[in-house]
Order: structure tokens, then sequence, then C-alpha cells
């Protein structure tokens, strides 16, 4: 999501699929822990009008928000004490396995724990 709003390398990626959830033939969801770590990353990075703006957008979008329970807060937890992920990303995945859905990203550590399916978007590593 940040790529996207910052215009980096794997914004298209998800341009594309956004295109494709707006058009019904996929569905998008975040956990609201992930638009706050979005939001902060983009007004640290860039500024906070930029992070305000994604948020004004955010209803917009074809992605449904999740806003995690006292269950899914917990599996998040669970991923995170027993894999080297991020909480962040913890609650990414917590929500695809909850939806039976793959994440969208271009971090290594999701990609790396394979616990879910991965969309990437990042920039492939030559072994």
């Amino acid at each position: 999501m940040v790529a996207w709003i910052q215009d980096e390398a794997g914004g298209s990626a998800l341009e594309a699929l956004l295109l494709k959830a707006d058009a019904g033939k996929l569905q998008l969801f975040m956990s609201w822990y992930n638009v706050a770590e979005t939001f902060y990353t983009v007004a640290k990075r860039k500024s906070f009008t930029i992070a305000e703006e994604f948020l004004m957008r955010l209803p917009s979008l074809p992605i449904h928000l999740a806003l995690p329970d006292e269950e899914e807060i917990m599996a998040a937890a669970r991923v995170k004490a027993s894999h080297a992920v991020a909480l962040g990303d913890a609650f990414a995945i917590a929500l695809a396995q909850s939806e039976g859905a793959s994440v969208i990203t271009g971090d290594q550590e999701i990609r790396r724990c394979k616990l879910v399916p991965v969309d990437w978007v990042g920039p492939e590593v030559r072994k």
C-alpha cells in the first residue's frame, strides 16, 4: 500500500489488483492495524498531508477493512510469537489465514515464513 501511495516499485502491481477488485474479479482485505501502519509510514516518509489524503481516499477503494477483535489480535500474536515477522506482518498474515486469502507484499519476511500464499510485488531476489 505504501508503494502505491508513494508511486514506488510495486505500486503498479497493487494498482492492477485494485482495478480487478473494483471490477468484482477479486476481493481485497486490509486490517485496520495495517491501515495505521501505512498512515504513520507515509506521514514519516512523506507528510501528514499525504497520509491524511490516504485516509480520506480509503473508503472509496475496493478494500474490505477489518477491525481485529480479540480472537484476531491473538491470532496475530501467535504468528508473531512463532515466526520472525513484524507485528504488522503478523496482522496481515492472520487476516489472510482467516479469509483464506493471500498477502500482497514486497516483504521478504512474509514470503519466507510460508504461512500463507503470497502475491509478490517486490523485486525478485537473485539466488
